[in-house]
């Protein structure tokens, strides 16, 4: 029998960005594909390249509030849900206009800006939270009933010897957002109790520039497929 959407216990994120290389229509194909191999949303990073890296470099891959609402639109009528890591107020604001289900904080904001992680949280909607840059074994950033927070190496590509999983069933994190080269390490992930796995997705994982960097690190569509059907079947040996 196949396991449909709301038999799943483990949750699939498939991060477009920022592999769409500044296309709409690159955007709505990852969209689509994210869907089609079985991730339960697609999620964009919202920021301005000068306040973030310093110039403009990364312009092209930024993402404004009309094209936002396109790409809201277009996961409506696809049928998966839409999330963001919001990297400044105005973009906050532009979320909520559209009313986004749940948001992510990354790891850098965790780091960087408390002020705005404090403004995220306090709208009170389910608040995704890496902790990538953050040193999580001396203590937690946050303590509000809607946040959970995902084990994260920020290096990219992340090597299978740097990581050190902590025990998700413990109830301190809820999932893991994974930046190494294939699906063995969020499936180990899953193998041991995460809720939730966060993976770059991509249509050419052969393409890596300065301004893309996961690519290499990102899951395609074949990767998504095996990810999800491995999550959905592992899950249902747990509850046999």
């Amino acid at each position: 029998m196949q396991t449909n959407s709301k038999q799943r216990s483990v949750r699939i994120i498939s991060e477009i960005h920022p592999q769409h290389h500044g296309s709409m229509s690159e955007i709505k194909r990852m969209v689509l594909q994210s869907k089609i191999g079985g991730a339960d949303a697609v999620k964009v990073q919202l920021y301005s390249s000068k306040n973030i890296w310093g110039d403009e470099s990364r312009d092209y891959i930024s993402i404004t509030k009309s094209e936002l609402k396109e790409i809201d639109d277009y996961c409506k009528i696809v049928g998966i849900d839409l999330s963001a890591s919001v990297f400044d107020e105005e973009k906050l604001e532009w979320c909520e206009e559209i009313n986004l289900k749940f948001y992510k904080i990354a790891s850098r904001t965790v780091k960087e800006d408390k002020d705005l992680c404090k403004k995220i949280i306090d709208i009170k909607k389910e608040t995704i939270v890496s902790l990538g840059m953050y040193d999580w074994k001396k203590s937690l950033p946050f303590d509000e009933k809607n946040e959970k927070y995902l084990y994260c190496v920020s290096n990219y590509p992340t090597q299978l010897t740097e990581l050190e999983f902590p025990e998700f069933t413990e109830g301190k994190f809820y999932g893991y957002s994974d930046h190494t080269i294939g699906i063995a390490a969020p499936m180990y992930a899953v193998a041991h109790g995460a809720k939730l796995i966060e993976k770059h997705f991509s249509n050419n994982k052969s393409l890596q520039v300065e301004t893309q960097l996961a690519h290499v690190c990102s899951m395609d569509l074949e990767d998504l497929t095996k990810l999800r059907n491995f999550s959905d079947a592992f899950t249902l040996i747990r509850n046999a």
